[in-house]
């Protein structure tokens, strides 16, 4: 017999999917946060939920329900990612059914609040000199706009 044909795979594993379907659980678009900086996800999560939870937060255990701990680190993770503290405040009111415990919302804020004191980046070159004058001069000169100096 024939190895079967793309067509065929792909028709037997449409099948297959639509007998399954039933008996995997609908992906829930909540969690549960709870005063102990963690939630609870009853069950599986919607794919983009999922994915900013985990940034957000550690998973701590997986089973019938997913436990995620939220930490100063995992915090710094989702601002480091681009995230606000109002961002993510928002976030957790629109996906949780439980309100967001005070212990959470405070941890939120007191990462932000620090997040972002001390910025590293690359300098592709420099410009010393010892006169403050002849640097002023250059950094006025409209011919040297397009350079982006700045004064360190």
């Amino acid at each position: 017999a024939a190895p079967p044909t793309a067509a065929e795979r792909a028709a037997a594993t449409a099948a297959a999917a639509r007998l399954l379907a039933p008996l995997f659980p609908e992906p829930l678009d909540h969690v549960l946060l709870q005063a102990d900086l963690t939630a609870v996800a009853p069950g599986p999560l919607e794919r983009g939920l999922a994915d900013v939870l985990g940034v957000l937060a550690d998973v701590e255990s997986k089973g019938g329900a997913t436990v995620y701990r939220f930490t100063p680190g995992s915090v710094r993770r989702a601002l480091d990612a681009g995230q606000s503290a109002a961002d993510l405040h928002t976030f957790l009111a629109r996906h949780s059914r439980t309100p967001v415990p005070q212990p959470l919302t405070y941890l939120i804020d007191d990462v932000a609040r620090r997040h972002g004191r001390l910025r590293v980046g690359a300098a592709s070159a420099y410009v010393r000199c010892d006169d403050d004058a002849t640097l002023d001069e250059i950094l006025a000169d409209k011919r040297a706009a397009g350079l982006g100096l700045r004064r360190l």
